[in-house]
């Protein structure tokens, strides 16, 4: 069975006042594991770190899964195939490794919004809600003081010849401020805040739901 995105369906339940809306997307602190259906096994213990306690309570961490459209129709009917899948399966979005940013469409908050593009394998706009957009460094320029030109002559009043002029990289990386003592923090391969780990989780039910579907 097929749900259409938005339809009406007998799976459905009225949430209550305050509950969250399955696709509402919370930071989880806890330590979690691979779903139970993952293969290889975890490298902990059948019990330890593992999603079920989460999916029972209608929560799954957000690792781009393949899923059933018929076995989550209220989860799909909220994503569609905006994260990838087809016919009769669709997937959730992966936001292992990702900063989350609110859609910029109407506002200039996202002045590269040009730069996105469409989820991998998703069928979403490339502005849209789950269109990704690569870390960049925003243009700028330094000062810095020159030396003096050479004169045009020697000592001895004759022509002296144009100085040879090379390219040299500079060493040792960014350092610290005036009255500075903390070392900069470099990267080769990113530019990024400070920041902490957290698992993403994704409601896909208002219900309780079986450790074993």
């Amino acid at each position: 069975m097929i749900v259409t995105p938005g339809a009406a369906s007998p799976f459905f339940s009225r949430p209550g006042f305050g509950d969250l809306p399955v696709g509402s997307v919370t930071a989880f602190a806890g330590t979690l594991g691979p779903p139970d259906s993952a293969s290889p096994a975890a490298a902990v213990s059948p019990a330890a770190y593992t999603t079920s306690p989460l999916e029972a309570w209608g929560w799954m961490v957000c690792d781009g899964r393949s899923l059933p459209c018929a076995g989550y129709p209220e989860l799909f009917a909220v994503l569609g195939y905006v994260y990838g899948g087809a016919d009769d399966h669709f997937n959730i979005p992966d936001y292992r490794g990702y900063f989350l940013r609110g859609v910029g469409t109407g506002t200039h908050n996202d002045p590269d919004i040009g730069q996105r593009s469409k989820p991998p394998g998703g069928q979403g706009m490339s502005d849209g809600v789950g269109s990704i957009q690569p870390f960049a460094v925003q243009a700028h320029e330094h000062t810095y003081s020159s030396a003096p030109a050479p004169s045009a002559t020697s000592p001895s009043g004759t022509a002296a010849g144009a100085p040879s002029v090379t390219s040299t990289l500079t060493t040792g990386g960014p350092v610290a401020g005036t009255g500075q003592t903390q070392a900069v923090q470099v990267s080769p391969n990113e530019t990024r805040p400070l920041n902490v780990y957290v698992n993403y989780l994704i409601k896909f039910t208002y219900g309780l739901f079986p450790l074993l579907r």
